[in-house]
């Protein structure tokens, strides 16, 4: 294990949360594993008012994962990484694909690029709906992860990130196949001591196999944010006008949204790269 293998793991963290949730984006983390070996995990939380056409719906999403390293090979770029996770949602609606919780274990393979990940994984998860709904069921799944320019970084100017994810990933929705995709860029329009302020244009679409209304839908827009780095905590508070459309029911709704994510890294050993 070195230097590029941890920070290979480190993208397969981030690459996870990909599939961890289905109403927004992922809260981008911009810590580093990159001087640290062992068993790496991460979590993120994002509060916010996510969707313009569920109007006055707040939304608290939460996701939780911890890796292990098993195989490496091609100078690391090729990794065999267990995991376990649990995804939450919950929102003031009481919306049936907004509350929810799903544990999960599985496994990956990933193929890492100097600025991202790709992996292909397998698992087994349960999910429970809060309204009564429950059901346990393999998963599979296509994903990736890229990003450039960390806003967490002193000099960096325009930070930016992809993912994309497909698979069964909901137990609930069996043999439902989901797309997800997300991109969005920034500008570093002031660093301050303790944090940037990042305009930035964002755009997510989500689509299915079997036509669900909340998992056909793309949402555009943009705003600004304060990017609050602190060791292994990352902070995000913004403000952006978004604009949603869903394709199957035609809704289509405009309006203000508040954000704050919170994410954070941990490693259960600690050690660093070359001790």
């Amino acid at each position: 294990m070195n230097k590029p293998f941890a920070q290979f793991v480190l993208l397969v963290t981030l690459a996870a949360s990909a599939v961890a949730q289905q109403q927004s984006a992922a809260p981008a983390l911009r810590g580093s594993y990159a001087d640290t070996l062992g068993f790496p995990g991460q979590s993120w939380t994002t509060i916010g008012n996510l969707s313009p056409i569920e109007r006055n719906n707040f939304y608290l999403q939460s996701y939780m994962e911890q890796n292990a390293a098993v195989f490496s090979a091609y100078s690391d770029s090729l990794t065999v990484t267990p995991y376990v996770a649990l995804g939450l949602s919950l929102d003031t609606q009481g919306l049936n694909w907004n509350n929810k919780a799903q544990p999960r274990f599985g496994i990956r393979i990933n193929k890492s690029f100097r600025h991202g990940v790709v992996s292909i994984g397998s698992g087994y998860a349960y999910e429970k709906r809060f309204n009564g709904t429950t059901s346990s069921a393999p998963v599979l799944y296509l994903q990736d992860w890229f990003g450039w320019q960390s806003a967490a970084e002193k000099h960096s100017r325009f930070p930016g990130s992809s993912w994309f994810a497909l698979g069964n990933i909901s137990p609930v929705e069996r043999g439902n196949i989901i797309g997800q995709g997300y991109i969005t860029q920034g500008v570093v329009a002031r660093k301050f001591s303790n944090f940037s302020l990042v305009p930035y244009a964002e755009s997510t679409i989500f689509r299915d196999t079997k036509g669900f209304d909340w998992d056909n839908k793309i949402l555009v827009g943009g705003g600004v944010k304060a990017v609050i780095p602190r060791r292994e905590l990352y902070t995000e508070v913004g403000l952006s006008f978004a604009h949603e459309k869903r394709f199957d029911s035609g809704r289509s709704a405009s309006g203000l949204t508040f954000f704050t994510n919170f994410s954070f890294e941990w490693n259960l050993l600690g050690r660093k790269a070359g001790r």
